[in-house]
């Protein structure tokens, strides 16, 4: 059967028609799809640069340095009362050494002048045993009937002899009084070290929740699609959203 002319020549036209309809329908959604990969990654990266806190920073921060930790997470409110109390405690802890540090300097000097004692390169031990006995002859004589031996004072630096009595005792209670501050001062430092956990914890929950916040305070929603497949004229309409 023969086909007329005019015939096959519409049909080609049509075929044609179609097959630009359908090129254009994909470089349309290609290059849709490629302006929103470019938009999402944009997105991406913008929401990648938010700053993050680190937790084990801001706790190391906060055992240094009370309510340093706090500051670096954002979070001063508590963090300052841990950096006052900080400072509190260590001019407490400065007085209480400075004032002990005096008041045995001073019993030493006593000792020095109304014993003959020499403090030098002494410790502890020897300045007990100066308040407990009048002098070094009397000292070795209670540890010989104890038979301990190796709790003499041979060397002649270890010599002590107090004028009465009465000066023994005033520097007994002077050397008690210098070991009772000093132990007041260990209180302190426990006190240090308390803030120190409090504050670390404090900051390592403050660093949490900031990352919490910046995490879920919302979500970008990114939507493109052409406004109409058939036509270029129209362009692709991007739809750029924020949820709380």
């Amino acid at each position: 059967m023969k086909i007329p002319m005019y015939v096959l020549i519409l049909t080609v036209i049509v075929l044609t028609r179609c097959d630009s309809q359908s090129n254009v329908r994909e470089a349309l959604f290609t290059h849709a799809d490629e302006h929103v990969g470019i938009a999402s990654n944009a997105l991406m990266q913008e929401t990648q640069q938010v700053p993050q806190k680190s937790v084990a920073l801001a706790v190391a921060l906060s055992l240094v340095v009370p309510g340093a930790g706090e500051l670096y997470a954002g979070n001063f409110g508590t963090g300052k009362y841990a950096m006052v109390a900080e400072a509190a405690i260590w001019i407490t802890y400065a007085a209480f050494y400075t004032h002990g540090n005096w008041v045995r300097n001073d019993a030493q000097l006593f000792a020095t002048q109304h014993a003959g004692a020499n403090f030098t390169s002494k410790d502890h031990q020897f300045n007990v045993d100066i308040g407990n006995y009048l002098s070094v002859d009397e000292y070795n004589q209670a540890k010989l009937r104890t038979r301990a031996n190796n709790l003499l004072y041979t060397d002649p630096s270890f010599y002590w002899k107090w004028d009465s009595d009465a000066d023994r005792i005033q520097f007994k209670n002077a050397r008690i009084r210098s070991d009772q501050i000093f132990q007041s001062s260990k209180f302190v430092i426990a006190a240090a070290v308390v803030n120190r956990i409090f504050s670390a914890f404090s900051a390592g929950r403050a660093a949490s929740e900031y990352n919490k916040k910046m995490l879920f305070e919302g979500a970008w929603n990114l939507k493109a699609y052409p406004n109409n497949v058939l036509s270029l004229r129209d362009g692709i309409t991007l739809d750029l959203s924020y949820d709380f």
